[in-house]
């Protein structure tokens, strides 16, 4: 039997968006066993923090220096002289600041949901020698002595999925676990929408992205594969909905599929815009769609741009199957590990918007062929995809770095029982 909790902290970098990747690790936190006592710990206010005091969960708010707290791979550009400033002027101090709050906490071990979060409290947890796990939860965005400290710092690696494993070096291997995310349906009831309603009732399929709109999530070539079909006499057959939030440094790009749907005469689509409960959306979705971009180069309203992304394990796809809802995404880091291609869903190339059409209509033309891939899909994020695996997954690495057992997942809910999309 489990002795007395062990208090673990959960470190948060990115405080500004409550996206696929924190979400996930407060699905963690909220059904880990009594045997542990969580302290999450968020470098700054915003709508990470809200989300957890709406949960009652009261978050540490730690802020690093303020160049610490700049986003948008914005220290990628430092010059060498300014790297070791920040490093002496600002990381040093941080890690004083940390190193004081571990103590009088009693952390027994850190959980950083991210390399920058091991960046920033690694050198803390190596003076008092408590284990750092880093959570890797996405394909590898930037590389060189970053990565390298990554690496080093963490006692133990989680991944997302078997393929961002590719990632590491040879020497960080051994010290990687694969640990697939998990969900769960214990949400809200959804709200009655009249105007989605009324659109089904009329046989008109609804297929939906839920993504922030950004350049990697490929919004631009959902667009593009939605004239395609349009052209091809489907306008009326189907609708598309974008359901995410709106960073405000990609305001550009938002204004310009805006620009590009007047361009292209497409009617039939829809900017919803954050949804703090995007589960309603899913109750009237027959359809989910993640066309996630890599390796492209895109210029628009005067800008070039390279999109690298750093996809990982994406919610949305699993959130989808546990509505029993047919999933189409592109063939990047883990999406093949959770669709089965022609089975629970479609995996398309990424960057190709008729591939993405095809795909669309396939299954916007065959209610039946909907029916069987979101059965199917149900089943799969059932027995493969719980929250009940993710939380035994993560709590068994904790066991081999504390070496003390932490009892069996009690708290987690239930397997996925929601049933069929339909509203």
């Amino acid at each position: 039997m489990p002795g007395t909790p062990k208090k673990i902290a959960y470190f948060i970098a990115y405080p500004q968006r409550m996206a696929g990747a924190n979400r996930s690790l407060m699905e963690l936190v909220l059904n880990l066993p009594k045997s542990i006592t969580p302290e999450v710990v968020i470098v700054e206010e915003g709508m990470v923090a809200d989300a957890y005091r709406e949960v009652g969960i009261e978050p540490h708010i730690l802020r690093p220096g303020k160049a610490l707290s700049q986003f948008g791979k914005a220290s990628l550009n430092w010059s060498l002289l300014k790297r070791a400033h920040v490093t002496v002027m600002q990381l040093a101090p941080y890690t004083m600041t940390f190193r004081r709050w571990l103590k009088e906490q009693q952390i027994d071990l850190v959980h950083v949901n991210d390399p920058r979060g091991a960046i920033l409290v690694g050198p803390a947890t190596k003076s008092l020698r408590i284990p750092l796990i880093g959570h890797l939860r996405g394909s590898k965005a930037v590389g060189g002595v970053y990565w390298v400290a990554f690496e080093r710092l963490c006692d133990r690696i989680i991944t997302v999925c078997d393929a961002i494993r590719s990632d590491l070096s040879p020497a960080a291997l051994p010290k990687a676990v694969t640990v697939y995310n998990g969900t769960r349906c214990e949400y809200p009831v959804a709200r009655p929408m009249p105007w989605l309603s009324s659109l089904r009732a009329q046989g008109t399929v609804v297929v939906s992205c839920f993504a922030s709109i950004t350049p990697f999530k490929g919004i631009h070539h959902l667009l593009r594969a939605t004239a395609l079909l349009n052209a091809a006499g489907r306008s009326n057959q189907f609708v598309v909905l974008c359901i995410g939030d709106l960073p405000p440094h990609d305001a550009t790009y938002f204004q310009w599929l805006l620009d590009e749907a007047l361009r292209l005469g497409v009617a039939n689509w829809t900017f919803v815009g954050w949804q703090s409960e995007p589960f309603t959306f899913y109750k009237y979705t027959d359809v989910s769609v993640l066309p996630t971009a890599a390796n492209e180069s895109l210029s628009y309203a005067g800008k070039h741009i390279k999109i690298a992304g750093n996809e990982g394990f994406p919610r949305t796809h699993l959130e989808a199957m546990c509505y029993s809802i047919p999933t189409i995404g592109t063939r990047l880091a883990g999406v093949p590990e959770q669709i089965v291609h022609g089975e629970t869903g479609l995996v398309v190339e990424p960057s190709d918007p008729l591939a993405l059409a095809e795909a669309l209509d396939a299954l916007v033309s065959s209610a039946s062929q909907r029916s069987e891939m979101g059965s199917a899909g149900h089943r799969r994020v059932r027995d493969v995809f719980s929250t009940r695996a993710y939380v035994a997954g993560v709590l068994k690495v904790y066991e081999e770095l504390l070496g003390v057992s932490l009892g069996t997942v009690v708290s987690a809910a239930p397997d996925c029982d929601c049933g069929a999309a339909s509203a």
